[in-house]
């Protein structure tokens, strides 16, 4: 039969090994938690450094997308071409190149291309013949509103003649330029300082001519 000494030893060495088990658990318990810690501060490094890397990403797309539009922007006023820029257009497969690398490959090819020369003298008197006939047109469209006034009669007989002056001294430049501006494209050309007066002294004459005779 099992003694009490016995007992209290058994006892003893049970309560020794429950501490034991006990402080391997607690051991335990503080190593996971500490892992657990340093993994989440270790996760908000790499969310915090990867939020940064977004947002220079974000600022250097925006920085691109300016210099692609003003790079856009200097080849409509050196080529006289209107729109906006062009939807983008995948690299090769395989190019190793970055947005970065395209945009200053084609600065560089914006700067070594020429402006476009203006038109010879001798389309001179062909851009004197375009302001004529926008004169001409702009004349027509001042003589059909000062018509439509005199039909309609009250105060728009007083109103639409002047409307018609103007209309005829506005519009007859305006369509001589657009003319001259389609003519100028076709022969790879612009339109320069000395061409547009040509063109809109012209109009000017021709319109004026036009409200002369309507006021005979």
């Amino acid at each position: 039969m099992t003694s009490y000494r016995e007992l209290i030893r058994s006892l003893a060495g049970i309560d020794a090994e429950v501490d034991a088990h006990r402080a391997e658990a607690h051991e335990w318990y503080e190593r996971t938690v500490a892992n657990a810690e340093a993994k989440y501060r270790e996760a908000e490094q790499r969310a915090a450094a990867s939020g940064q890397r977004v947002r220079e990403a974000g600022r250097h797309d925006q920085d691109i997308e300016m210099r692609v539009y003003d790079a856009w922007g200097e080849t409509t006023s050196r080529f006289g071409r209107i729109g906006a820029p062009p939807a983008p257009v995948l690299p090769p497969d395989g190019d190793p190149r970055g947005a970065e690398e395209w945009l200053m490959e084609a600065q560089a090819q914006l700067a070594r291309s020429g402006r476009r020369p203006g038109l010879p003298e001798q389309t001179r008197n062909i851009l004197a013949g375009l302001g004529v006939l926008g004169g001409v047109l702009a004349g027509l469209a001042g003589f059909g509103v000062r018509a439509a006034g005199d039909s309609v009669g009250g105060d728009l007989a007083v109103v639409l003649p002047v409307l018609a002056l103007l209309l005829t001294l506005a519009l007859g430049p305006i369509i001589a330029l657009l003319a001259a501006k389609v003519y100028a494209d076709r022969r790879g050309a612009v339109l320069e300082s000395g061409a547009v007066s040509v063109l809109v002294v012209s109009a000017l004459i021709t319109a004026g001519l036009a409200i002369v005779v309507q006021n005979v």
